[in-house]
């Protein structure tokens, strides 16, 4: 029988930080922090003030293949993108969190989201964009985003959320590892989250540039924090080898009731 390696890695985490799992909720009082700001956007209702005429129009990218081709109809390659809860930090920030939700029958990778901050009648005050944290979203699944704005305009009265680019990933079992989680656990206390859980390398070869990423939600499934980690460089797992964490994630949402959470890797080409 091959010898199950067990080694425990504790990463502790003081700011704010951003899932393929099982969704895992607390029996405990959920921590107290800050409300989020609503977003006048998305798949919430429109405010009566907000003039339909301006509000922002994006058309959402076709996705394409690494060689520029368009595999599909562009007209049925988009995502969806939860609308952005919106969290004012102590240092006079505003960081906006929410997830890319892949509806489509394919993996997509290397997604860009955009976020625009608003005024009360929908006129675009700044706009920010990331890539998603999750570089590979398969099939049905989801990966959370995080938008830092350095300070909060004057008027800001929401924000809106909306996927600038992507790609339809080719090759994914050849440059991915086959990577699993499981024996997940979440204790919520009123200032974080700490989730412990067991990585396996499920692929036949050995795995490298290893990535775990912990996001936490409300119990409308809201983004509330995130935290992603990224094993030491040197950090390798060879087939059938497994790997026991604990990640520390402090939640910015006063409703965290549950989290996320999903492991990414690339086959090492020794």
């Amino acid at each position: 029988m091959q010898r199950r390696y067990w080694r425990w890695l504790w990463i502790w985490v003081g700011v704010l930080v951003a899932g393929c799992g099982q969704v895992w909720s607390s029996d405990g009082a959920p921590p107290q922090t800050r409300d989020p700001t609503l977003p006048l956007f998305g798949y919430t209702l429109l405010p009566p003030t907000l003039t339909p005429a301006i509000r922002p129009n994006h058309t959402a990218t076709p996705f394409v293949t690494v060689d520029g081709s368009v595999i599909v109809s562009p007209g049925v390659l988009f995502l969806a993108v939860s609308p952005p809860a919106c969290y004012e930090t102590p240092v006079g920030s505003l960081v906006c969190l929410g997830q890319v939700h892949n509806t489509l029958d394919m993996p997509i990778e290397h997604v860009i989201v955009g976020v625009q901050l608003l005024a009360p009648d929908g006129i675009p005050l700044v706009t920010g964009q990331t890539a998603a944290a999750r570089t590979l979203i398969p099939a049905g699944l989801a990966g959370p985003y995080r938008v830092l704005f350095e300070e909060v305009p004057e008027d800001y009265a929401g924000a809106y959320a909306f996927i600038e680019a992507g790609q339809v990933a080719q090759d994914v079992e050849r440059r991915y590892a086959s990577l699993a989680l499981s024996d997940m656990a979440g204790d919520f206390t009123s200032e974080q989250v700490e989730v412990t859980l067991t990585v396996h390398n499920d692929s036949p070869a050995q795995v490298e540039q290893i990535t775990v990423t912990v996001t936490l939600l409300d119990d409308g499934g809201q983004v509330t924090g995130f935290r992603q980690v990224a094993l030491d460089d040197n950090r390798r797992l060879e087939p059938g080898e497994s790997l026991d964490l604990a990640i520390k994630v402090i939640p910015q949402g006063a409703t965290t009731a549950a989290f996320d959470a999903f492991v990414e890797g690339y086959l090492s080409p020794n």
